[in-house]
């Protein structure tokens, strides 16, 4: 007797709720509170461009919480309850959030108590970084592809995935307690912006960039110093309150790689929450494309 397959992920993942509903994923809500009011659906509860401008006047971060143990137990129960045996759970990074270890936890006691299969994928990455290959994956059951295809994909591409991002916005990192005032003083002094990466599931610093003449050139140059061509790619160009430097981007990207196909793709309130309203950035994988995905 064949599986029957459900595909889980959470709202991190920045796929749309039209789009899951469409795919047949079952996403779980990161909830995200301003001034002691929480909203459990980006895009629906509060929609993005209000967010990010509330972001911009407020003086504190908002706070993101996490999917629970009991939610994904909850979660779990009901695929199961709506004739599900196997389930292929995508979580946002283990290193960002305490989530992975939830539905792990959440996954072993469901399984003892009812059998079946949760498969838990630790996606190594946010936004992005994972949710064109939950959207990928979906599209690999729709077309009749098995567990072990799915999950094999799923665990490689994660690995595959690279990311620049350049912070304009240094006054919000300051804001969230990421760099200090003194730092803060000197970067703007000297006019310099921090490129920021995402490796074994941790956000860190990769270069700083000086000046604004041509900068998002320099932001290529990092990607092809790395050794990486993305001519034939598709590249995922990314943005949060607006994207403004995306098409120069796309510019310096095409002047410096040849046939580059481009997703523009806005990061929602669970990043943008911590990165701020002014990143531009460049996300792909080195081996496998997205074409299947869609905003």
């Amino acid at each position: 007797m064949m599986s029957k397959i459900k595909i889980i992920t959470d709202s991190g993942s920045d796929i749309s709720w039209e789009k899951a509903k469409e795919l047949g994923i079952r996403m779980l809500p990161i909830s995200f509170s301003f001034d002691g009011e929480t909203y459990y659906r980006q895009g629906i509860d509060m929609q993005i461009d209000e967010y990010y401008a509330k972001l911009k006047e407020s003086s504190v971060i908002p706070k993101t919480a996490q999917v629970t143990p009991i939610e994904y137990t909850d979660a779990f129960n009901e695929e199961y309850d709506n004739g599900y045996d196997t389930l292929i759970v995508v979580t946002i990074s283990s290193k960002g959030s305490g989530m992975y270890q939830n539905a792990v936890l959440s996954a072993r006691e469901v399984m003892e108590e009812r059998g079946g299969e949760i498969i838990v994928i630790d996606s190594h990455g946010f936004s992005c970084m994972y949710g064109p290959a939950v959207i990928h994956s979906a599209h690999m059951l729709n077309d009749g592809k098995s567990k072990e295809e799915i999950v094999a994909y799923l665990e490689n591409v994660f690995t595959t995935m690279q990311t620049y991002f350049l912070v304009s916005d240094l006054a919000h990192l300051k804001k969230g307690g990421r760099i200090n005032t003194a730092t803060l003083v000197v970067a703007n002094m000297l006019d310099i912006k921090p490129v920021l990466t995402v490796k074994d599931g941790i956000v860190s610093q990769k270069d700083k960039l000086r000046g604004n003449k041509r900068i998002l050139k320099k932001l290529v140059k990092n990607v092809e110093e790395d050794g990486f061509d993305l001519s034939g790619k598709t590249v995922i160009l990314v943005y949060t309150a607006d994207n403004s430097q995306l098409e120069e981007l796309k510019d310096e990207i095409a002047e410096a790689f040849e046939n580059v196909k481009f997703i523009d793709f806005k990061i929602g309130s669970v990043v943008g929450s911590h990165i701020g309203p002014e990143l531009a950035g460049i996300v792909f994988s080195d081996k496998y494309d997205f074409t299947d995905y869609e905003d």
